[in-house]
């Protein structure tokens, strides 16, 4: 006999009833996969949700400290930093000039 022949005898052993259970499994374990794998798409759908939204309160963050650093380089801060610390701000400041070489290499 020949492996066709023996394969054909096989499946005319088999009733109808298994072949029923058989794909009555084979679904349930195919929705059972379908369900995982749909829980894991949200999960992860909600995740980039959430570092999406870290990430927006971290540029709105990171642009209040840039202006918040802005206002404090200004001239006004520096000017009331100084007056706070009862330091007086020099308004005559003279430069000296001078001409030729400051400093010689030797």
């Amino acid at each position: 006999m020949t492996a066709i022949a023996l394969k054909i005898k096989i499946l005319k052993k088999i009733r109808i009833e298994t072949l029923n259970i058989a794909a009555i499994l084979g679904i349930a374990a195919l929705t059972i996969f379908y369900l995982f794998m749909a829980n894991n798409v949200a999960m992860e759908n909600y995740r980039k949700t959430i570092l999406q939204k870290n990430i927006d309160n971290l540029r709105t963050e990171i642009r209040s400290l840039n202006l918040e650093l802005t206002n404090k380089r200004s001239i006004g801060f520096l000017k009331k930093a100084a007056a706070g610390l009862n330091l007086v701000i020099n308004e005559s400041i003279q430069y000296i000039k001078i001409t030729g070489p400051v400093a010689k290499n030797q």
